[in-house]
């Protein structure tokens, strides 16, 4: 080892600086540890070690540095293992003992070149970037800007420099709140975003987002704020394009206000354009919204064809995809579109497909504009999302009208519906109409039965195949209306003769078997027809169709009546007479007479009809022809019938307690109480109430009772004779039960109507028919009661064929208890020939 590396070792390792003793050759002679640790090598391999191994950069790393003589640089140190190492270089010409040395001292760069390198890509970053940079001192005053900024505000560097960061608000009213909130926030200490207004030197209104960054110093006092502005003007537009396109599609605004609404929003964020959006309308298209595109260019897209000749929106919509036309100069497609757009000064457009998300395109969004060329990233972030909003707003449209084609139309036969109804008849109630109007209505004769017989999928099959033959059965004006179960109406145009016509082809048509499931299927129906009158509203025309419906009903079903006022005071008779129903009922003013029913062997009382009787203090006495069916019709029927059935077995405990011989009473019961459950109960309280033997009673029910719900009959009758009731087949032969259902019921009594008793003789059909009702009556153990005779040659014949009892005017009519009981007294010992 020389002297030079004995002397400075003990005093060199002690530094932390990197330190190299080199010969006049370049020879590391002495390295100090952090030389070493810096270099990679061990000791032994710096001594092998040479200048220009440790330093390649230096051309003159070899040469000896004269003494005395101090250079310093920067270069790379090249470690043991490649790597290089920027250092700080100090190399220093030394003299000892008459050799030359040199004294290296290296100093690690690596942390600084990383600070500095840092630092350069921040500055690139800060140029680079397309988010405007401001740096603010500590009173908000602007220290730097980037040409970001500077390009975004339209100035220059030194007119933002030293200027107070509140002098780029916009001076608008909430300028106030945003400072306020922008100290506030800074006083937390920490980073927040902010929005922002502000206007360009050319007056344009743009709105930032500020991202607010405070450095503090190492005292903890604010040394600047970093703020990246970005532009949201765009956003913020869009955004509130679709929040007020939602908002009217929340209010359900009509889809062409939406769609106008829209295309001057685009104008007014992108004046550069013009905007029109285009609907399908079958083959062609229509402008559904626009904004300030010229009048004739509006008429020259009007009813363009939805294809590839229908200009860029008829393309666009044919082809599910965008149409750009750059320059219409250059176009060959369209001449004339092409010709009207160029006259007006329209340079380029652009239209892309409305697809809804059924797949269908339902129309196309088109800008056009002033001058050549395609459209740009903001014109296409703007179309994206109108289309998508327009999308929204045409489902919107299409759904709400099939709400309303859904509620105006009926489900089962596809026909419009009541509710169509009311609206066509207040249409024509606003606008008369030009030719005279009349309203059918057509209703199906017992259709319940048919409900009840086939079940209601069945009858709803019927219904669909009547729907059908009607609508084929009338002429191609008229309008086919199912208004509820099985009734139609028809609104038609024709003239009297010609309705005339068509009620009886409606009539003839239902006459044919209808098949349903195989099964044939016979139904009739009543129509009622009014012609509409001027001064009349069509409520009126409607209520008085119905009233003529229920003319049609009572002339025997199966035909049609033309309104008639008279009709009105009939049916106004209806009301007052059931309204006075109702209270003659509740205030117990019809009273019970009863007809004497005679054995026609005996001569004796077989028992006595009960049958009510109602005198009205104003309306005089009614007739049970009159009074009885409007109990029917207004559901009465059923307090009628248990106020007879209470006052005939009172009246009948009467008799009991005074010994007045009258075998038994009978009431007719409705079908309708027929088919209450709790009609069983309702008898046996009765005669508990007035202890009346139950087999001094007999309920009479009539053979359409039977028909109606044969189970429900079976099960009630049943119910009544095992309550020791006696049970009576009224006015049979005038129905359509068959004979089993007659075997099946418990009756020990059947009655032949009264309707046989004329032209009833010695000889004739009428006689065989009686004969055949009596002989079965026999066979099945029961008793034949004639009603309906008046003369003493009728009762004659009917006891020599075998009847059993007599009842009608040739004994008696008609009386009350009183009467009755004189009756009884006067013919205890007469012939049963004998009146």
């Amino acid at each position: 080892m020389s002297d030079i590396s004995q002397m400075s070792s003990p005093l060199l390792e002690k530094l932390s600086l990197a330190v190299m003793i080199a010969d006049g050759s370049g020879r590391i002679v002495y390295s100090n540890s952090p030389a070493r640790e810096m270099t990679g090598h061990n000791e032994a391999e710096m001594a092998d070690t040479r200048l220009g191994r440790l330093f390649p950069d230096l051309s003159h790393a070899c040469e000896p540095m004269p003494v005395e003589g101090a250079r310093k640089c920067h270069t790379t140190l090249r470690r043991q293992d490649g790597l290089g190492v920027p250092v700080h270089l100090c190399r220093e010409g030394i003299n000892w003992n008459g050799h030359p040395y040199e004294l290296l001292c290296l100093h690690d760069r690596t942390e600084e070149e990383r600070n500095r390198e840092e630092v350069e890509i921040s500055k690139l970053i800060v140029h680079a970037t397309d988010r405007g940079i401001l740096v603010l001192d500590p009173q908000y005053r602007i220290t730097h800007a980037n040409r970001a900024i500077l390009a975004l505000l339209g100035t220059e560097t030194d007119v933002l420099h030293g200027m107070a960061f509140s002098s780029l608000l916009s001076d608008t009213q909430g300028d106030i709140e945003t400072l306020r909130q922008f100290q506030q926030h800074l006083s937390h200490r920490t980073g927040f975003e902010l929005d922002m207004r502000t206007r360009t030197p050319q007056g344009r209104e743009l709105r930032l987002r500020c991202a607010v960054t405070p450095h503090y110093a190492t005292n903890e006092t604010l040394s600047d704020i970093i703020v990246v502005l970005h532009d949201i003007t765009h956003d913020q537009q869009l955004r509130e394009l679709q929040r007020d396109v939602v908002e009217a599609l929340t209010d359900q605004f009509p889809l062409d206000v939406m769609l106008d609404f829209m295309c001057r929003r685009i104008e007014l964020i992108a004046p550069d354009c013009m905007a029109v959006a285009m609907l399908g309308s079958g083959p062609t298209v229509r402008p559904g919204g626009h904004g300030n595109i010229p009048l004739p260019m509006l008429h020259a897209l009007e009813g363009l064809e939805a294809s590839t000749t229908g200009g860029a929106c008829g393309t666009a919509m044919a082809t599910a995809e965008e149409v750009v036309v750059a320059d219409f100069a250059t176009e060959t497609r369209w001449p004339e579109l092409r010709a009207t757009m160029r006259a007006h000064g329209i340079a380029a457009e652009w239209a892309v497909p409305i697809i809804l998300r059924n797949g269908d395109v339902a129309g196309s969004f088109s800008l056009y504009f002033r001058n050549p060329g395609a459209p740009d990233v903001w014109h296409r972030r703007i179309v994206s999302a109108c289309v998508h909003l327009a999308m929204l707003a045409i489902e919107q449209q299409r759904s709400r009208e099939s709400i309303i084609r859904l509620s105006y139309t009926d489900r089962l036969t596809s026909l419009p519906n009541r509710m169509w109804l009311n609206r066509r008849m207040q249409e024509l109630d606003n606008r008369q109409p030009a030719a005279p109007i009349s309203l059918m209505i057509i209703d199906l004769d017992r259709f319940r039965k048919i409900v009840e017989a086939l079940g209601q999928g069945r009858a709803d099959q019927l219904l669909l195949e009547l729907s059908r033959r009607l609508r084929h059965g009338i002429a191609g004006r008229d309008v086919l209306i199912r208004t509820e179960g099985d009734e139609f109406v028809i609104i038609t145009e024709e003239n009297a003769p010609d309705v005339t016509l068509l009620a009886e082809r409606i009539i003839h048509n239902l006459e044919e078997p209808f098949t349903v499931d195989g099964i044939p299927v016979s139904i009739s129906g009543s129509i009622g027809i009014c012609t509409h009158i001027d001064d009349q509203d069509m409520e009126e025309t409607l209520r008085q169709a119905y009233t003529a419906l229920a003319q049609a009903k009572k002339a025997g079903r199966g035909c049609y009546r033309f309104f008639h006022p008279s009709m009105t005071r009939q049916a106004d008779d209806h009301v007052i007479l059931a309204s006075s129903l109702r209270e003659a009922i509740a205030d117990r003013r019809l009273n019970l007479v009863y007809q004497p029913q005679v054995n026609v062997l005996t001569g004796r009382l077989h028992g006595v009809e009960a049958l009510s009787r109602w005198t009205d203090p104003v309306l005089g006495t009614i007739p049970p022809g009159r009074f009885i069916p409007v109990a029917e019709e207004t559901g009465q029927i059923r307090a009628l019938g248990a106020w007879s059935l209470r006052v005939a077995c009172e009246q009948m405990a009467e008799w009991i307690a005074r010994g007045v011989a009258v075998p038994t009473v009978s009431v007719n019961l409705s079908a309708i109480q027929f088919q209450d459950p709790e009609l069983v109960s309702q008898l046996a309280t009765v005669l508990h109430q007035t202890n009346v033997p139950p087999e001094r009673l007999i309920v009479e029910l009539t053979e359409t009772t039977m028909i109606e719900n044969f189970e429900q009959t079976m099960t009630t009758a049943v119910a009544i004779r095992n309550l020791g009731i006696g049970l009576s087949m009224d006015d049979f032969g005038t129905g359509y039960s068959s004979l089993a259902n007659l075997a099946s019921l418990p009756i020990n009594e059947v009655k032949i109507d009264r309707s046989f008793m004329k032209g009833f003789g010695s000889t004739g059909n009428v006689r065989q028919v009686v004969t055949a009702i009596i002989r079965i009556g026999h066979t099945l153990g029961m008793t034949v009661i004639a009603e309906g005779v008046e003369e003493a040659e009728q009762c004659i014949q009917l006891r020599a064929i075998g009847c059993d009892v007599i009842q009608g005017y040739y004994f008696a009519h008609p009386m009350d208890a009183e009467s009755l009981d004189t009756w009884i007294r006067e013919r205890r010992f007469q012939s049963a020939l004998n009146p």
